[in-house]
């Protein structure tokens, strides 16, 4: 199996849009986390952020990965709820909000579908009361490592 540099991945976004995925641009994702943290602090909610990261080495090729993180962005757009959101936020993952209860994060993740997948690395980050800087610089740790 031939091994995938994260270079040869496409990374590209013109501040709105990730050009291979159709995502939010991590820049856009990153001003609607800071309100939807204002929001749940007013309304007292709860919210997580999960990191979806390809193992690329799992991979027999560069196109093969493109197109899993093509169908990974696509699957999310159709699975998640309102008020959901998500970003590729490196050159071979996505960083998705969520507004949900530490309690309904297993019934989400198995929604999803990536329990179990060999060719993927999920974890999740609840926020607690971490404020927007401690909550990126955990999530940061857990998904560029």
């Amino acid at each position: 199996m031939a091994t995938i540099s994260s270079e040869s991945i496409e990374f590209e976004n013109d501040g709105i849009i990730d050009s291979l995925t159709l995502s939010m641009a991590p820049s856009l994702f990153h001003e609607n986390l800071k309100r939807e943290i204002s929001s749940a602090e007013r309304e007292n909610r709860e919210l997580a952020l999960l990191s979806l990261s390809l193992k690329l080495e799992k991979f027999p090729s560069l196109a093969r990965a493109q197109a899993e993180l093509i169908a990974l962005a696509f699957g999310l757009k159709q699975s998640l709820r309102g008020g959901d959101f998500f970003s590729r936020v490196s050159d071979s993952g996505f960083w998705v909000l969520l507004r949900a209860s530490e309690s309904e994060l297993g019934s989400i993740i198995d929604r999803l579908g990536f329990e179990g997948r060999g060719d993927l690395a999920v974890e999740l980050v609840v926020r607690r009361n971490d404020s927007y800087d401690e909550w990126i610089n955990r999530i940061d740790l857990i998904h560029f490592r």
